[in-house]
């Protein structure tokens, strides 16, 4: 029994699903070393804002790249000598969208984000976030493009090192008084990893001219794929990194820093069925016909990584967030374990998402991001006047639930196929 469950994890989905899971454990453990030492090095104010304007970044950067990067994972296994050309055209796109939304955010930063205005300054804000959101929209296709091409094992390598240097420039920053430090430290660790990854992608994509008879990947076929895509997923960002702003509206900026550190942890458990659901969309694109077999493989293999990990979180809520300060472990500790006890569901609902992006099926890809989405913005608005910041995390696991039992009822309606 053993070697079989070992055979099953040396399959080369499994593998490359794992590989991609473990550079998010590599991330979020040293990111909670990073947020440990900012809650250490700052007050709780000031973590606060500097969380929110790098939730508001990575927000911006994410949905700026169009998702492009599920286009990329999906065509570039199919693209043979048409790679590079797609590959630099995604990459432009994603560049130029990220700019632009950067900029916009920040010239209209008075109206929509009075809280990050007053505090950053005007043309601060502007010149942080020109640079810092096609820089984000980069470092995130980027994580695409690697596994797309049997290179997902060099992720963890790249995110180890991209948090590493994250904490080694919080530690100047803080030395040198910035009390910004922490979006410093964030960016610069970025800028240098997408330069390291641009190098070598340049270095060995496909050129033109290389060998191969696959038919090219059109732009209609990228465009066709995006649309429903990306729609869902800016629903799904609006919660995931837009969610601190109306924590930092309705709350305060201590109840932000609250969220935003029991955030970190929870969606480390949140990003296990993103690094299976990507290694199963660049093995399975080519060959669809194995969908449902390797859809139930990556759910069962996601389930036997989360449910323990989600117990032992769970039951050492408290002094885990300890570590951050009584503050953090006082306000944040049921938040924590709602948060991340709707990990579980989520890797229900989002495996039916990812099949959905091999199959191309748009109504799934947009349904069920806007339904969970729409539920748990609606639900923390309203919850969070009376529950405090813990409503967030009544909102998320109710979400979760009921799309996750709702995904369970279709399949089971469709005798368990697609």
């Amino acid at each position: 029994m053993r070697s079989g469950l070992l055979g099953g994890w040396r399959t080369p989905q499994h593998r490359d699903g794992l590989a991609l899971v473990l550079s998010s454990g590599l991330t979020s453990g040293l990111g909670l070393l990073f947020w440990i030492m900012a809650a250490r090095l700052y007050d709780s104010a000031t973590v606060g804002v500097n969380s929110t304007v790098l939730s508001a970044m990575t927000l911006l950067g994410t949905a700026a790249q169009l998702n492009l990067g599920n286009a990329l994972l999906r065509f570039v296994p199919v693209a043979g000598r048409n790679t590079r050309a797609l590959v630099v055209g995604c990459y432009a796109a994603a560049v130029a969208a990220a700019t632009l939304a950067g900029a916009v955010f920040a010239l209209g930063a008075s109206w929509w984000a009075p809280e990050l205005h007053a505090v950053f300054g005007g043309s601060e804000l502007v010149a942080f976030f020109t640079f810092s959101t096609p820089v984000w929209a980069m470092f995130v296709m980027q994580d695409y493009v690697l596994p797309a091409i049997k290179k997902a094992t060099l992720v963890p390598v790249e995110n180890l090192v991209f948090s590493v240097l994250k904490i080694v420039f919080l530690g100047g920053a803080a030395a040198l008084g910035m009390w910004i430090g922490l979006a410093v430290a964030w960016v610069a660790a970025t800028a240098v990893i997408v330069l390291v990854v641009t190098v070598y992608l340049a270095r060995v994509l496909p050129r033109a001219d290389a060998a191969g008879v696959a038919p090219a990947v059109t732009a209609r076929d990228v465009a066709s794929f995006v649309r429903a895509d990306y729609a869902g997923t800016v629903f799904l960002l609006a919660a995931v990194f837009g969610l601190p702003l109306a924590v930092l509206a309705r709350l305060g900026p201590e109840a932000a820093a609250v969220y935003g550190i029991a955030w970190q942890i929870a969606y480390a458990l949140y990003l296990v069925v993103n690094g299976m659901g990507q290694s199963l969309v660049a093995h399975v694109a080519a060959d669809p016909h194995r969908l449902e077999a390797a859809r139930r493989g990556m759910l069962h293999k996601a389930m036997a990584l989360l449910v323990p990990a989600v117990l032992v979180i769970a039951v050492a809520a408290h002094p885990l967030l300890s570590l951050f300060g009584p503050h953090y472990a006082d306000e944040g500790s049921l938040l924590l374990v709602l948060l991340v006890l709707s990990a579980i569901p989520n890797a229900i609902t989002w495996s039916a998402v990812w099949a959905a992006r091999v199959r191309r099926d748009g109504r799934v890809l947009f349904g069920l991001p806007a339904a969970v989405t729409t539920a748990v913005i609606a639900g923390s608005w309203f919850l969070m006047p009376v529950m405090g910041v813990a409503g967030t995390g009544v909102a998320w696991l109710g979400a979760q639930g009921v799309a996750a039992a709702g995904v369970l009822l279709v399949r089971a309606a469709r005798g368990g196929g697609h």
